[in-house]
């Protein structure tokens, strides 16, 4: 283990990435509260399509040999010191739903993380309605994390708490990311009888994950990984819904990554937040229930959008025209990864499309 820590400690400095450079997040983090135990259950987290974990230090060279990135709840700032780098560590467990009255000493304990060891963020997540502005304040946090279960604590606020984390993160120039119930039973979260497996499941995790991507979320969460695994580490029936999305988040995962938000519109019935398209933007539709993200790769300017059936109960076949096109338009195929071609604009630049979304499902295009 004393070898393999020392070459690491090599490559990075070899690389340039040594304790002189900060860490950035160059890979879609598909995490959960929970990680491997042993070679069964590492097993589990990889086919189940997880590339990140939470767990201990005792966990490191287990998650380290099956892939998986972890974020060390037991970790010591002379730990991380020791381990800049390191290539199996996602960052360092500080505090989870800290309250205001917390932030200050919360941040003096992240910057000891960041201070020992700046190629490694320290972790802290939010509660959803926590004030952004004088979290930043307090905490030199290198992304944005929060939670809001909207089947377990209701639907109302959903958009009202992805907007705000999304201009706080836009704000503070850092990745976001959230928390996703794994089950959409909500008897799970109070404690309830008779907690088990909803016939609308799947599609209600679709689109908590699909609505936040459009958002431009940097990552997915899934709350906790206790309702995705048995004991034996097979899948319970929530488990295999979310290893479907986690399939899905593989495809998208390595272009979201580097796209900024830029603009989402939702088409009626707007929720609360929901910013209506504008009369003159790049998209018009007439089709209900969509949430649209607009996304920006700043490097070559390209811009892609993510069409999301915010609507549960159905499939719908969304009609959409995307305007001021110069070449034409592109949907990812998620099962292939490859972009499958929509055709060429009209002369004034117009294009129309059909989407076929099922129950909470989004899909990616690339216009040009």
């Amino acid at each position: 283990m004393l070898a393999l820590r020392v070459a690491n400690m090599v490559l990075a400095l070899g690389t340039g990435f040594a304790s002189a450079q900060t860490w950035q997040m160059d890979e879609f983090m598909i995490g959960g509260w929970g990680g491997p135990v042993d070679e069964v259950t590492a097993k589990a987290f990889v086919d189940a399509g997880f590339n990140a974990c939470m767990g201990k230090v005792e966990h490191l060279e287990l998650c380290r040999a099956h892939g998986l990135k972890a974020i060390l709840f037991d970790a010591t700032p002379e730990f991380a010191r020791e381990h800049q780098g390191d290539e199996a560590i996602w960052g360092y467990y500080v505090q989870d739903e800290p309250k205001p009255e917390q932030f200050v000493e919360a941040g003096q304990r992240l910057a000891a993380f960041q201070e020992a060891d700046p190629t490694h963020p320290g972790y802290i997540n939010l509660m959803s309605w926590m004030p952004i502005a004088n979290y930043f304040e307090a905490v030199p946090a290198r992304f944005l994390s929060y939670d809001y279960y909207q089947w377990w604590w209701g639907t109302a606020n959903h958009f009202t708490q992805l907007a705000a984390y999304r201009q706080g993160a836009l704000d503070a120039k850092v990745p976001l990311i959230c928390w996703v119930e794994a089950n959409a039973d909500k008897r799970y979260e109070w404690g309830e009888a008779g907690a088990g497996y909803l016939p609308d499941n799947k599609a209600k995790l679709r689109q908590s994950v699909f609505t936040a991507l459009a958002y431009g979320m940097k990552g997915i969460q899934w709350f906790t990984t206790g309702l995705v695994f048995n004991q034996d580490g097979s899948l319970t029936e929530s488990g295999k819904d979310v290893q479907a999305i986690n399939a899905s988040l593989r495809m998208l995962g390595p272009i979201l990554i580097r796209l900024r938000s830029d603009a989402v519109w939702q088409t009626e019935p707007l929720p609360l937040a929901g910013e209506p398209l504008p009369a003159a933007g790049p998209v018009a539709t007439e089709s209900p229930d969509l949430v649209i993200g607009s996304l920006v790769d700043d490097a070559d300017r390209s811009r892609y959008l993510l069409v999301v059936n915010r609507a549960v109960d159905r499939a719908q076949l969304a009609d959409v025209t995307l305007r001021g096109l110069s070449a034409g338009a592109e949907r990812l195929d998620l099962h292939t990864g490859r972009w499958r071609d929509l055709g060429r604009p009209a002369e004034d630049g117009t294009l129309r499309t059909e989407l076929r979304l099922d129950a909470g499902d989004g899909k990616l295009l690339r216009v040009r």
